[in-house]
């Protein structure tokens, strides 16, 4: 009887140790399921990859891990909706601010920022042929110089506004306060000096200058000051600060 609950047992390991992530997922092991598609994510990492991991580590009530998997999906497809909806209900859900809302979301919305790159190099390397063949050769109407000289100027504008829009810019200097008990934002990198903002677990901060076991960051609403290194994780896998 003693060898069949021993049998028993490993076999329901087995089984566990075998199952997809979304078996994992469907049987509530909303752990598990993390642990798995974070190491399919070291050998293949993808926007929807970060995504699934936040969703199952969300579910398991790991809100700062979520934000942070979450942040990652952004970075790699700032047009990812799913991630965006998620991290915005979750940090209403919580209490986390998160950055602003700038103008360079609502270019975002409408196109991504690689469409408009690529399409601003096309349009630019277009124009430029244009214009050396018709100064070059016959003598050609001035107004297809004129289309020329303003294809060139759309698709250096398209380019431009593809580049400054890309919140993966931004986002390369992102970390999450990941530690259970939050951070305190202070005004210099010691412990007793006064206290501008306590951020709760999963609040994103813009690293400005990492110090050792202090960083200098900046807040949401516009504030900075000095957090413990060791309360933030990067957005940038494998990143240290």
């Amino acid at each position: 009887m003693r060898f069949n609950v021993i049998a028993a047992g490993i076999a329901m390991m087995a089984t566990a140790w075998a199952a997809t992530p979304q078996e994992h997922f469907d049987a509530g092991r909303y752990t598990e399921a993390a642990e798995q598609l974070e190491g399919e994510l070291r050998e293949a990492p993808s926007a929807e990859g970060y995504l699934n991991v936040a969703l199952a580590l969300q579910k398991a009530g790991k809100t700062a891990e979520a934000v942070v998997n979450y942040e990652r999906a952004l970075l790699l497809d700032p047009g990812l909706s799913a991630a965006k909806n998620s991290l915005a209900e979750l940090a209403a859900e919580k209490g986390i601010q998160l950055p602003p809302r700038r103008w360079t979301d609502d270019v975002v919305a409408i196109a991504h920022p690689d469409t408009l790159v690529a399409l601003g190099s096309t349009i630019s390397w277009v124009a430029m042929f244009a214009l050396l063949f018709l100064v070059l050769g016959p003598r050609r109407p001035v107004w297809m110089t004129a289309a020329a000289v303003c294809s060139l100027a759309l698709g250096s504008m398209l380019f431009a506004l593809g580049w400054v829009a890309d919140p993966r810019l931004a986002e390369a200097s992102l970390a999450v306060v990941t530690s259970e008990n939050g951070a305190d934002v202070l005004t210099q990198p010691a412990g007793n000096s006064d206290r501008i903002a306590e951020l709760p677990p999963g609040t994103p901060v813009g690293v400005l200058s990492p110090r050792g076991a202090w960083t200098y960051v900046d807040l949401a609403r516009g504030a900075r000051g000095w957090v413990q290194t060791s309360r933030l994780t990067p957005v940038v896998p494998g990143e240290t600060l």
